[in-house]
């Protein structure tokens, strides 16, 4: 059990790791769609780790935050959707969504960690 605690928690911390180590594990069998299946279960990943990430470096909670961006995210894209085309795809509505915030938090975990990283520096000199 305790095994699986610490792979989980590598994970969490390290969610890049588990988008690499798919990606080398599917793409014979699914080629191409290898990077999208890898970067929606990072994704998932990174939900969880940012909040986690801003919990450990600052103590701040940012897990409500978080929620609350992806879903006024998910109604701005809605209605874009619906805007431009009067029946909605749910499957293509939801992997456009999801691949944002793919974006979105990847970006927000290497601007955290490299900020991390950077005041960690700074005080050590």
């Amino acid at each position: 059990m305790n095994l699986i605690h610490n792979i989980g928690a590598i994970f969490i911390f390290a969610p890049f790791l588990a988008f690499i180590l798919l990606i080398l594990l599917t793409r014979k069998k699914l080629k191409r769609r290898a990077i999208g299946l890898s970067a929606d279960v990072t994704t998932f990943l990174l939900f969880i780790s940012v909040p986690v990430s801003m919990k450990a470096l600052w103590d701040v909670d940012i897990s409500f935050a978080v929620s609350v961006t992806a879903i006024i995210i998910a109604i701005i894209l809605l209605i874009i959707e619906w805007k431009k085309s009067k029946e909605i795809e749910v499957l293509k509505y939801a992997r456009k969504t999801w691949r944002l915030y793919f974006l979105l938090l990847s970006m927000s975990y290497i601007l955290i960690w490299l900020t991390g990283l950077a005041l960690t520096l700074i005080s050590f000199i």
